[in-house]
């Protein structure tokens, strides 16, 4: 057998990084590739607010930079404008497509740069979703359209058959997959967690998997800490412990805080997670208090929670907007459905409301009367002091004198979780990534492969090796 005809599988990003996975699985001249996102790495991103980008040459700039692989036939001729390194899409004759398991960044910020004669597939939840936030301008750089799939439909890519499996995470639509191909099959878990509002899609989906039976499991660790961190070996567990909120406990939690607060509550949360909104929700209604949107995040509300209540921030930049006559069209027709406040009607009783306030609107808060009040950052943007705006989103908070309080929940498995989902998929073949420390995860029987990049892996019949090209030409296992 030639290895034309062997399944390839090659990675291409994110093995020792929080993001950024792309992948390609190839037999004979069909291929998927997946996902195709970007590193999360905010201290060392070049985009950093201040950078603007060059809409016209996305792909030639990318590359350049590095944020996207040079892959042959992913992108247009006309989009690469001569670079030579790389085969544009239209000379490429395998069948390609994208498969996208969910839509953070992480996972699709480059997916506008591919080709527009490449498929890429989201589930409808997640097309759904990501039309919401293309919508309010929180689309990726690009414009192309995109193809609908949706979960336990399997659909082909020349002899290739991808099937989607719904899995928890925190965000809308995300999913597994399950990749066939003649000579084998290999399951990519995307991004999951136990500790969600859904835990049994999780564990449904592990279930289905091994009733599909797979022979290369990948799976990502974001949780994952280094031995030095954390020496305690893992432990298998499905198990919730005591000191792990969940997104269930989440709006409890954030009610605590807001009973013991006597100003206005404050809050920054990342509003592709539907389930936080609606959190935010539950607790503003049940300690008595308005919840305030920023535009955006109340446009996502009224779509996806559509019986709630709440209110609109109208911010001295939509004034203008309203005042000029440039206001889009999806927020005018949310300002005439839903109550607005301006901070002159909240500061007469801030205790009344719990306010949005995202962290690229943190200015606004000098219009707010903020004494005896509390921010509560819910996993919003910035997340960490591994993010040089964090500091100074901390150095803000101090300086207009408001309480600065965490009450937030990962959409990521923690480590022993991780153990447990691995244990029970139980694979021949297991490759960890979207990690800073894949290492520590170690199937219980089967054998833990460490990809490199620029090394092509082979599936055949059943069995996974490297490949390794000889002076001669000749091809063998290694």
């Amino acid at each position: 057998m030639t290895t034309f005809e062997q399944t390839k599988i090659r990675f291409w990003g994110g093995l020792r990084t929080i993001g950024g996975t792309i992948v390609t699985v190839e037999y004979k001249d069909s291929r998927v590739v997946f996902d195709f996102g970007l590193k999360y790495d905010p201290a060392t991103n070049f985009f950093d607010g201040k950078l603007k980008l060059r809409t016209t040459s996305i792909v030639q700039d990318y590359l350049r930079l590095g944020m996207i692989p040079k892959i042959d036939g992913l992108y247009s001729d006309k989009d690469l404008a001569g670079n030579e390194e790389v085969i544009p899409a239209e000379l490429d004759k395998r069948q390609t497509a994208v498969i996208i398991s969910h839509i953070h960044l992480d996972h699709i910020g480059a997916m506008g740069t591919i080709a527009p004669e490449i498929p890429v597939y989201l589930t409808s939840d997640s097309l759904k979703l990501y039309r919401s936030l293309d919508t309010i301008g929180e689309g990726v750089p690009g414009n192309r359209e995109y193809q609908l799939c949706d979960y336990e439909q399997s659909f082909r890519i020349g002899e290739i058959t991808v099937t989607p499996i719904q899995v928890d995470h925190d965000v809308l639509g995300a999913c597994a997959f399950h990749i066939e191909t003649p000579e084998g099959s290999i399951f990519y878990t995307g991004d999951l967690r136990l500790h969600g509002n859904y835990p049994e899609r999780t564990e449904q989906m592990i279930q289905k998997a091994k009733e599909r039976g797979f022979d290369v499991l990948i799976m990502e660790g974001t949780t994952l800490r280094s031995v030095e961190e954390h020496r305690e070996p893992l432990v298998s567990t499905n198990k919730l412990p005591e000191n792990l909120l969940t997104e269930a406990q989440l709006p409890r939690k954030v009610e605590e805080v807001l009973e013991e607060t006597n100003g206005i509550g404050c809050f920054n949360i990342y509003n592709r997670n539907i389930d936080r909104i609606e959190g935010i929700l539950t607790a503003g209604k049940n300690t008595k208090r308005t919840v305030v949107f920023e535009p955006e995040t109340a446009y996502l509300a009224s779509l996806f929670i559509p019986d709630s209540e709440f209110a609109i921030y109208l911010s001295s930049e939509t004034i203008a907007e309203v005042k000029n006559g440039s206001i889009l069209e999806w927020k005018k027709s949310l300002l005439e459905r839903y109550e607005i406040l301006d901070a002159k009607k909240i500061n007469e009783h801030p205790s009344h409301y719990f306010v949005q306030n995202s962290y690229e609107n943190t200015m606004e808060m000098f219009d707010l009367n903020v004494a005896n009040g509390v921010y509560i950052h819910s996993n919003g943007v910035p997340l960490g002091d591994f993010d040089p705006s964090y500091q100074n989103l901390q150095n803000f908070l101090e300086r207009i004198g408001i309480e600065h309080v965490l009450v937030g929940t990962s959409g990521h498995a923690i480590p022993n979780h991780l153990q447990y989902i691995l244990d029970e998929f139980d694979p021949d073949f297991f490759i960890p990534l979207h990690s800073f420390h894949p290492e520590r995860l170690i199937p219980r029987r089967g054998r833990q492969v460490l990809p490199e990049y620029g090394v092509t892996y082979l599936l055949i019949n059943n069995e996974l090796t490297k490949m390794i090209e000889k002076d001669n030409g000749v091809v063998i296992g290694g």
